[in-house]
């Protein structure tokens, strides 16, 4: 599972015993360290062993928040020895959180370009909330067409769910973002939601996508890479 905090990515998962090739996981405190002495490059990953107590929930939590990780963009990945102390940290962690819920949509055109939209100078995937008495994939279509004017919209099948924390003004939230494919024509015309710092909207190629995504959100990056992986 992946969870993206700030510009920070962190991702819990099993460690895995047959790879083909060999990892040696540091530990939290030699995480930090690194930091404080500067030791960590942009985008870089890292890999930990996670521990089994309340210290360690809490330390997480913390680094969560911490404003210090924005500018690096680095991948943190906690490796968990066994399913169930996984499965129980996951449990916890998502305690501490608020749950939001929204959706958004990939769309595609007859010519195999991806919808975007520009949101406050970066390139990303038009998303929000989903209104009382909506399904998910109704506040997905609903919300792709209000923030790109387009119409009509075919509905496709669920792609992904993501993740990512934000403070909100009584403590810290969590927002699950259900993604769903869709189709729509390139003729269509395209009107940005101004109300909502959508700058403006744009169909764009792989290789087009390719040459913004350094400067998009890391979560657009991640859902990207998950579409491209199978090519």
């Amino acid at each position: 599972m992946k969870i993206f905090a700030l510009n920070l990515c962190l991702e819990f998962r099993l460690r895995e015993a047959d790879l083909p090739y060999t990892i040696a996981p540091i530990s939290f405190e030699e995480l930090m360290s690194r930091f404080f002495r500067k030791a960590v490059a942009p985008q870089q990953q890292f890999f930990v062993t996670a521990e089994d107590s309340p210290d360690f929930l809490q330390e997480v939590f913390d680094l969560q928040g911490q404003e210090m990780w924005r500018a690096m963009e680095a991948t943190i990945t906690f490796w968990f020895e066994a399913e169930e102390a996984l499965d129980g940290f996951l449990q916890a962690f998502m305690r501490r959180f608020r749950m939001v819920r929204s959706a958004g949509g990939l769309v595609t055109n007859e010519r195999g370009e991806y919808l975007t939209i520009l949101n406050r100078g970066r390139w990303t995937l038009p998303k929000g909330h989903i209104e009382p008495g909506e399904t998910a994939d109704m506040a997905a279509l609903r919300e792709v067409q209000e923030e790109t004017g387009l119409a009509p919209i075919t509905l496709g099948p669920h792609l992904a769910d993501t993740y990512h924390t934000f403070r909100r003004r009584r403590g810290w939230a969590i927002k699950v973002t259900h993604w769903y494919r869709m189709e729509a024509s390139s003729d269509a015309p395209l009107t940005p939601q101004k109300e909502e710092d959508i700058e403006a909207v744009a169909w764009k190629s792989k290789s087009e996508w390719l040459a913004v995504a350094p400067g998009s959100y890391p979560l657009t990056r991640e859902l990207f890479e998950r579409v491209f992986q199978p090519e």
